[in-house]
């Protein structure tokens, strides 16, 4: 049985994400409704720092410093930085055959923490990076043969588009989407690789009705399957 740890959470002007309706609540469901063993935290720091004991770690949570002055009601709350142990644990965790699943916001977590956007593939760049307001998108599939996407047909829904993201040269792109008529295509599912783990990261789920469209959730549990490799040591 595969191991999978969802670290949630985040300030809810924007996002709903331990609610009874909220994604990582979504999430953390779907994934043990397909017969993985789910532990669902909103703990971010706690989280990281046991990812050894996961497969497949799913980040789907909202935390970063929140500097500027239009975040200042919430900073006390939620301003966030992971520790140097959290970030070597995931770091670890993926390089030694981990799987990592980024979740809609997490590319804009860890600002201060420019590897994470390495991890990851890509990442969001503040006053640059932007999303319309959620609307229909119909994605543009572009690597159909990958495993990520067994079974997806199409990818249609209503979601925020991320656009103007950090992203890396050694990514594969599964999926594009426009912000807006007009706009260039943009890289809204892609996977990478650090040492030997897999990352999947998936720009929609602003909502649990995204995550839960068949298609968007047979994505989802795909890029499970996919990641849960089993884990081999790496040279340092």
């Amino acid at each position: 049985m595969t191991r999978v740890h969802v670290i949630t959470g985040g300030p809810t002007y924007a996002h709903d994400f331990t609610g009874s309706e909220g994604t990582g609540t979504a999430l953390a469901t779907m994934i043990a409704e397909a017969g993985h063993d789910v532990l669902c935290t909103d703990d971010v720091e706690a989280g990281l720092l046991a990812s050894g004991d996961a497969d497949v770690v799913v980040i789907n949570a909202l935390r970063w410093r929140m500097l500027a002055d239009r975040y200042r009601p919430w900073r006390d709350e939620w301003a966030y930085s992971p520790s140097a142990e959290a970030r070597r644990a995931i770091f670890e965790f993926v390089r030694t055959g981990g799987g990592l699943i980024a979740s809609h916001t997490a590319v804009i977590c860890f600002d201060d923490w420019h590897e994470w956007g390495d991890l990851l593939g890509g990442s969001w760049v503040w006053e640059v990076s932007s999303h319309p307001a959620p609307q229909p998108v119909a994605a543009r599939l572009s690597a159909s043969h990958h495993p990520v996407l067994q079974g997806v047909s199409a990818l249609e829904l209503v979601d925020e588009v991320y656009g103007d993201l950090r992203i890396g040269d050694d990514v594969t792109v599964l999926a594009t989407a426009q912000r807006y008529e007009g706009d260039d295509d943009q890289p809204v599912v892609w996977t990478h690789s650090l040492g030997a783990g897999r990352v999947v990261v998936d720009g929609f789920g602003h909502d649990a009705a995204s995550l839960q469209s068949p298609e968007h959730r047979r994505l989802l549990l795909n890029a499970v399957a996919w990641c849960a490799h089993h884990r081999e040591p790496v040279a340092s």
